[in-house]
C-alpha cells in the first residue's frame, strides 16, 4: 500500500517488489493522524523518525532575513517529508515541516529502518534513486523559480498538485512563489 502510493508519485515501476515484499514494508511503518498546523519537526531539532505523506500535506519553511515566513517546499501525499534529510543525516534541522492540512502519517525510526533494509535486501537502491529523483525536483523547482515568471509558476503547481492545490493556503503558495499575497491575488484575477 504505502510502497504502490510512493512509487506512483515518482513513476517507479510497482512490480519493482512483489506484493510480499509491498506488504512487509508496511509493517515497518506506525499510522498516526496529525492535525492541521502541527511542526513534524522544527529549526535546531533531531528528527527521530522518517515521515510519509499518505494523506495531506504539509510545508518545509524558514524564517528569511526579514523575519518572515518563507515556505521552500510542499510534501504532498504519496512522498516522504523532507524532515528525513535530518532523520537522514542525524543532524538538525534547518527549517521547519509543518501539517498544513490533517494528515494521514506513517512513521518509522532508526531501528525499524535498519530492520527494513535488511528484511528488504533490494530496498536501499530503490530509495537512493528515489532520493536522487526528490534532488531532481528540487533542482527543478530552483531552475523554474529563474525560467518562468510566478504567473508561469503557480500555473505549472495548480497541474502538478491537483485537487490538493486548493488545500494549500495561498500566502504559504505566494511565499513558495517568491511574492506578495498581493501579487498572487492580481495573477489569479488575470487566470480566474
Amino acid at each position: 500500500m504505502l510502497l504502490e502510493k510512493l512509487f506512483q508519485e515518482f513513476n517507479v515501476d510497482i512490480n519493482t517488489f512483489n506484493t510480499a515484499e509491498s506488504e512487509l514494508f508496511d509493517q515497518f511503518f506506525e499510522k498516526i493522524w496529525v492535525k492541521k498546523n502541527t511542526f513534524l519537526i522544527q529549526e535546531g531539532e533531531l528528527e527521530k523518525y522518517s515521515y510519509f505523506i499518505f494523506n495531506g500535506i504539509t510545508r518545509c519553511w524558514t524564517l528569511n532575513h526579514k523575519g518572515e515566513e518563507q515556505t521552500f517546499w510542499f510534501c504532498k501525499e504519496g512522498s516522504f517529508s523532507l524532515s528525513n534529510i535530518s532523520f537522514t543525516l542525524q543532524e538538525k534541522s534547518t527549517f521547519n515541516v509543518q501539517t498544513i492540512t490533517d494528515c494521514e502519517i506513517y512513521k518509522i525510526d532508526q531501528e525499524q529502518a535498519v530492520k527494513l533494509y535488511e528484511a528488504i535486501p533490494g530496498l536501499k537502491a530503490v530509495f537512493e534513486d528515489l532520493t536522487a529523483r526528490l534532488l531532481n525536483k528540487l533542482l527543478h523547482r530552483n531552475i523554474n523559480l529563474i525560467k518562468y515568471s510566478p504567473e508561469q509558476y503557480y500555473l505549472q503547481m495548480m497541474s502538478e498538485y491537483g485537487s490538493a492545490f486548493n488545500n494549500i493556503p495561498l500566502k504559504d503558495i505566494a511565499s513558495y512563489l517568491g511574492i506578495t499575497p498581493q501579487a498572487l491575488s492580481r495573477i489569479r484575477k488575470r487566470i480566474f
